[in-house]
């Protein structure tokens, strides 16, 4: 992992070799997605998306169960400052199908994770972190590679 602090960074790239590197680095990176208050989760299935939301959770003291928004569309978990909305855009079709989420509410109560933000980027909030997750092979074990900046 690197060593530079995240919070005052606006991009960067880790290597997780394990879900226990993962949950390190969405603690580490936790200050900056706090700043920016919305994160979009980007990757592939399977890339390791819900379970970064799982680690930032518990980073923030969350104990709650967290799981996959993908049929439900939006979760929320936590109290007070340690508030965490989680959204998965995967099945929406349009445009339209997101805004009547009427996540905008939520922007600015704890911290909101959109998963699959990236298919509809014209209507991300101004200042969202983008983190993407993608998972490589490298020689008989499966990495992944957490690349995020400021948008």
């Amino acid at each position: 992992m690197a060593t530079d602090n995240p919070a005052t960074n606006h991009s960067g790239e880790y290597t997780a070799r394990n879900v226990q590197e993962t949950a390190l680095i969405a603690a580490e990176l936790l200050p900056l997605m706090l700043r920016s208050g919305v994160v979009s989760l980007e990757g592939p299935l399977g890339a390791g998306k819900t379970h970064f939301v799982k680690a930032t959770a518990l980073a923030m003291g969350i104990t709650e169960d967290v799981t996959s928004p993908t049929f439900t569309l939006l979760q929320s978990y936590g109290v007070g400052e340690s508030r965490l909305h989680h959204s998965d855009w995967y099945r929406l079709e349009s445009e339209s199908e997101v805004l009547a989420l009427g996540l905008e509410e939520y922007y600015g109560d704890g911290l909101m994770f959109i998963e699959w933000g990236d298919k509809f980027p014209s209507i991300l909030p101004q200042g969202i972190l983008r983190i993407r997750i993608e998972p490589h092979l490298e020689g008989a074990d499966e990495v992944r590679v957490i690349r995020w900046g400021n948008h």
